[in-house]
């Protein structure tokens, strides 16, 4: 039997209690009562293909791509969607699925409130008006973009703070949106960290005192302030409430408790990009408005708290400590969900009663406190890619080589070439060039972009020549400031 596959997307987070969103729902059911109502379509058997939280701009979506490995292989000759940016807002790569690959693989495409079915299409498989549509998707999902930075820029520089839910020893003000006052309840917690801590007890310790105390702990405080239900995340709310070290490590090093209101930590990319991928900025880049709101620390408690954190931690020459020695990229390597330092860990597997082999691998200690399951990462594994990403970039002897610079003029070069070909994509799509001369320009301009990219390849082959043996701490503390990673693959890298 024919299959017809109802792709359904949601560009939002989920919504607290539900599996799955209301929208993704609300889809669901749209596409069916159409589907039920259709005489030449309500016969073929239905599969689901869901991707919740993703950019309709970012074509790096699971059942996205499951959909089209299907379409491939046979095995799905019908499309539906509520409309064509559920499938795809990117208008070029739309217009090339619409008139060449479905009409070639013989895929039957519908779009329900654009009006469009490929089956009743003449000339090229897609009218003016389904044309201006997709462009006008495609603005609109870049300039919704840029708006919304645009007014949350706005709001920050007027320490104007959005977030729904404030840190631990505040809360919303009732009145004003926008502002946080001191919580009664907890912000005394705050100080007894504080002092704690300068009395010399570890972030350990403090967990331990503020557990035998039965203290509040943030989860149960959010709880009751905001009325949502954790407990799918937080699986000790309910069943044994309990403060973790994380929790205290945070709270530690949160400058929100002086008064200063702190924004712009975190890139949020709204087109091309997922929920799930974040650029984290330097410290030096973030925005702080002083005397924002009431203060919990005085700025003098937390400077002496920040000094006597420096002076014990690991990362630098400070590794006299042999569990500070298992990797070179201790101190260097973070978690991509919570953004915390990752720990290192060594275990030794033994054979016959004897050490066999040892293994190290980082984790996030915070999301597992959390109950967030996160990939580990094999030292042995991310080691050699790190080694081999400093070769690529940089001359170890002198810093950044001549092959850099010559990379950053072929970037600039294949963007070029990539907005020609938009341009030229455009004339054809308003009647002002003819199909087949944007066919053997956009050929032409590919081919460019393609010579570019191999001569790119070849000159990073030819750098991986650099003298250098073996990863070490003072290679690192040389070249690299912060690494992302999820598993063994790393997401980004921040030079010095």
């Amino acid at each position: 039997m024919s299959k017809i596959a109802l792709y359904i997307r949601l560009s939002v987070e989920d919504q607290i209690k539900h599996k799955e969103s209301v929208s993704i729902i609300s889809q669901r059911m749209y596409l069916n009562d159409y589907l039920n109502q259709n005489t030449e379509l309500k016969h073929l058997e239905r599969v689901e293909y869901v991707d919740d939280g993703y950019s309709g701009t970012n074509e790096n979506r699971p059942s996205y791509q499951r959909l089209l490995e299907d379409v491939k292989s046979g095995k799905v000759s019908n499309i539906i969607v509520k409309d064509m940016s559920r499938f795809l807002r990117d208008y070029i790569t739309l217009g090339d699925y619409l008139e060449n690959i479905f009409p070639f693989l013989g895929i039957r495409f519908i779009a329900i409130n654009d009006g469009y079915d490929s089956s009743k299409e003449v000339g090229n498989g897609v009218e003016l008006d389904v044309q201006f549509k997709n462009l006008m998707y495609d603005f609109y999902a870049k300039d919704a973009s840029a708006k919304v930075k645009a007014v949350k820029k706005t709001l920050n520089e007027q320490g104007k703070i959005q977030s729904w839910n404030p840190p631990y020893g505040y809360m919303k003000d009732h009145e004003n949106k926008y502002k946080i006052i001191t919580d009664e309840e907890t912000s005394w917690v705050v100080k007894k960290i504080y002092e704690l801590y300068l009395e010399g007890l570890s972030t350990r310790k403090i967990r331990d005192y503020l557990n035998e105390h039965r203290i509040i702990t943030p989860a149960q405080r959010k709880l009751q302030l905001t009325k949502m239900d954790y407990s799918k995340r937080y699986t000790t709310i309910k069943d044994n409430p309990s403060w973790n070290f994380s929790s205290v490590v945070d709270i530690l090093a949160d400058e929100i408790y002086t008064g200063t209101y702190i924004y712009s930590r975190v890139d949020k990319s709204l087109v091309n990009g997922t929920k799930e991928k974040n650029r984290y900025l330097p410290k030096e880049n973030w925005g702080r408005i002083l005397n924002n709101h009431e203060a919990i620390i005085s700025q003098e408690v937390f400077d002496e708290v920040q000094e006597l954190k420096a002076s014990k931690t690991f990362k630098g020459k400070n590794t006299d400590y042999k569990w500070h020695q298992h990797s070179p990229l201790q101190g260097f390597l973070y978690c991509p969900e919570c953004g915390h330092l990752l720990s290192c860990q060594k275990t030794t597997k033994k054979r016959n009663g004897k050490p066999d082999k040892i293994h190290r691998y980082f984790r996030c200690r915070y999301c597992k406190n959390d109950g967030v399951k996160v990939i580990g990462s094999n030292a042995d594994k991310v080691e050699p890619l790190v080694l081999e990403a400093i070769r690529a970039k940089f001359d170890i002897s002198s810093g950044i080589n001549e092959q850099e610079k010559e990379n950053i003029n072929h970037e600039v070069l294949i963007q070029d070439l990539e907005s020609k070909k938009l341009a030229s994509y455009e004339k054809y799509k308003l009647g002002k060039m003819t199909r087949l001369d944007f066919i053997e320009e956009k050929k032409k301009l590919d081919d460019e972009i393609e010579t570019l990219k191999k001569e790119q390849s070849k000159k990073v082959v030819q750098q991986a020549n650099i003298q250098e043996e073996k990863l070490t701490r003072e290679l690192m503390g040389k070249q690299i400031e912060s690494i992302i990673v999820r598993g063994n693959e790393i997401l980004k890298i921040e030079w010095k």
